[in-house]
């Protein structure tokens, strides 16, 4: 029973961690989702464990098992396929996976399946507790192999992190739902509710982990409801310590190929108007924005380089545009800047129905209509890719300065 306590706790952590490391990734949130309808499972198979219920009675672990599965087979073939969009075709990747992405995706298969007819014949015993475990093992690390792959290829630090919040979970789970155990151990009563409230227990103390930063921006917007200065500079300091375990601060841009430049590049673009986000980029590292801060006596921090990353984009957008005296154009020297600048800079999403253009200015609006109008949302995308690529260019040029 020990054992299933500790994968269940396993599970909500890394389940909670995985879906707030990167809340715009699909991928990670299907994982996370995958994760805790398995640790639900394990929970509510010990509570009825505990109850001395029929085997009829785990059709609900087995349901939550069944849609873990579907959740897991979404997650195991996004990872599996990727768009190139070059050909513009899907190519599967599963022929070129490791032999040890390979085991594992076999065997969190073949676990599903034994538990899976184990429950449907009705044969809901200790072993298959034991398969739960064992299955639960499996998706963990099929959760942290995808995690590392997703976030090396963002550019971003994974192991820092990733023990921080283990650690700080693993502590404060152990200080108060501890308590919890000693108590029941105790009074030797470990009935279905005192079950139930320990892992009640334990999700608690791993979730207020895991949303640690949110919940202190919320806790200090309360306290300090009348020292507007100092919750910013609180945010600010918030943001630093978040950051910095995501930042690979051994990272070489400047080693960079010509397309992994551009990769990272279009991702910065994409996140030019979340400053946390663009904060663990590996542009952060160039010399040149380092030679910036220098020149104009900033501080050295992740926050003062993404802000100096944000200019240095900027000027290489403005840098795009054909006609300085101008504020919009149609023609075609126009369309690279018009396909970053718009989209990114001043947020329009000309192909979104639910974006509204109440508050857009002249030049502005007028692009909206532009978009929508005369440009097919693929032609967009083109324009977008072939930009992205020109700043880039450009990046490396201002840097080799």
């Amino acid at each position: 029973m020990a054992l299933s306590f500790m994968m269940f706790g396993s599970l909500v952590w890394l389940g909670l961690y995985i879906s707030n490391r990167d809340k715009h990734n699909k991928l990670f949130l299907i994982c996370g989702f995958c994760l805790m309808l398995a640790a639900v499972s394990i929970g509510s198979t010990l509570v009825l464990s505990a109850s001395d219920l029929l085997v009829s009675s785990f059709l609900f672990p087995l349901l939550c098992l069944h849609l873990s599965f579907i959740a897991w087979l979404i997650a195991a073939l996004g990872a599996c396929a990727a768009k190139e969009e070059e050909s513009q075709k899907n190519i599967l990747l599963w022929k070129k996976l490791s032999p040890s992405d390979s085991i594992i995706a076999a065997l969190t298969l073949l676990l599903y399946a034994i538990i899976a007819v184990n429950g449907w014949m009705g044969s809901w015993n200790f072993a298959v507790e034991w398969l739960l475990i064992l299955l639960g093992l499996t998706l963990s690390l099929f959760t942290i192999r995808l995690l590392i792959k997703e976030l090396k290829a963002q550019g971003e630090a994974w192991l820092p992190d990733l023990l921080r919040s283990l650690d700080y979970s693993v502590i404060f789970t152990a200080i108060f739902s501890g308590q919890v155990v000693v108590v029941i151990q105790l009074s030797a009563d470990w009935s279905s509710t005192t079950v139930m409230l320990l892992l009640l227990s334990i999700c608690i103390s791993v979730a207020f982990q895991v949303f640690v930063y949110p919940i202190r921006a919320l806790l200090d917007s309360i306290a300090f409801a009348t020292f507007p200065k100092l919750r910013e500079e609180r945010a600010h300091l918030r943001m630093v310590e978040d950051v910095q375990v995501r930042v690979d601060e051994q990272a070489e841009p400047e080693e960079m190929d010509e397309e992994e430049l551009y990769r990272h590049t279009r991702r910065a673009l994409s996140q030019f108007g979340d400053l946390q986000r663009l904060a663990t980029s590996p542009l952060t590292q160039l010399k040149l924005i380092e030679k910036r801060l220098r020149d104009r006596g900033a501080d050295d921090d992740v926050v003062e380089r993404a802000i100096e990353l944000k200019t240095v984009l900027l000027e290489s957008i403005g840098h795009l545009k054909p006609r300085q005296d101008e504020a919009f154009g149609t023609a075609d020297e126009w369309r690279y800047y018009n396909a970053l600048y718009y989209p990114y800079i001043v947020g329009i999403k000309p192909y979104s129905l639910r974006y509204s253009a109440d508050k857009l200015d002249a030049s502005s609006l007028e692009a909206f209509e532009w978009f929508r109008t005369y440009v097919p949302e693929r032609t967009y995308y083109n324009w977008q890719n072939a930009g992205a690529k020109l700043v880039a260019l450009r990046l490396k040029e201002k840097n080799a300065c």
